[in-house]
């Protein structure tokens, strides 16, 4: 089940890093990319217009070495450009720049996409962020499979949408959805195989 998730950094997964707590994340993106059977992509998507590999870097320098290789690539600038995360025994770097020409995460997600899932074989697409101007757009991403957005702030003004889980700020609060998450997938496949029995 190939898994595709585009994640906001700042505000959303940087405190992993910069307050070195990251292990109930590290555990859920585990726990997923089980489900997945490690079929599980990540690129980090952001509006800021600042140099972020640097930030990015620290972040998989810390995180276990296993899920390194999950990080696939980095949008920049919303959706302007798209840099490709090289792997290679234990080993990463930036590579391969792709000028996306957007200007929002929407695009970013929208013009990537025909990129890296550009024969639509991702089963399931998880959108993380927290910001409501620039953020809950990304559910309206025109997939062609199951789309769930995690909005980790917990607004209460932010109107309910289908398939967005609010939860608390954070690695914590992201963490929490998708496990969330995974408890859907697991439900619907015990679901599944009660009824082929």
């Amino acid at each position: 089940m190939k898994t595709i998730i585009y994640i906001d950094y700042n505000n959303t997964i940087e405190d992993i890093y910069l307050k070195r707590r990251g292990y109930k994340y590290f555990s859920a993106i585990s726990r997923l990319a089980n489900l997945c059977d490690g079929q599980l992509e990540i690129y980090v998507i952001t509006k800021a217009n600042v140099k972020l590999e640097d930030d990015l870097a620290n972040l998989l320098t810390f995180m276990p070495e296993n899920q390194r290789e999950y990080y696939k690539g980095l949008i920049k600038n919303g959706g302007e450009t798209l840099t490709f995360i090289n792997h290679d025994n234990g080993r990463f770097s930036f590579e391969r720049s792709i000028y996306l020409g957007g200007t929002t995460k929407l695009d970013g997600i929208e013009l990537s996409r025909k990129i890296i899932d550009k024969d639509n074989t991702a089963n399931l697409y998880i959108f993380v962020g927290d910001d409501k101007n620039n953020d809950i757009d990304m559910i309206q991403a025109n997939v062609k499979c199951k789309k769930y957005l995690i909005f980790a702030n917990n607004r209460h003004f932010i109107p309910n949408i289908e398939n967005v889980i609010k939860t608390t700020k954070h690695s914590y609060g992201v963490a929490t959805a998708i496990n969330q998450i995974c408890n859907k997938i697991r439900d619907s496949r015990e679901e599944f195989e009660r009824e082929n029995k």
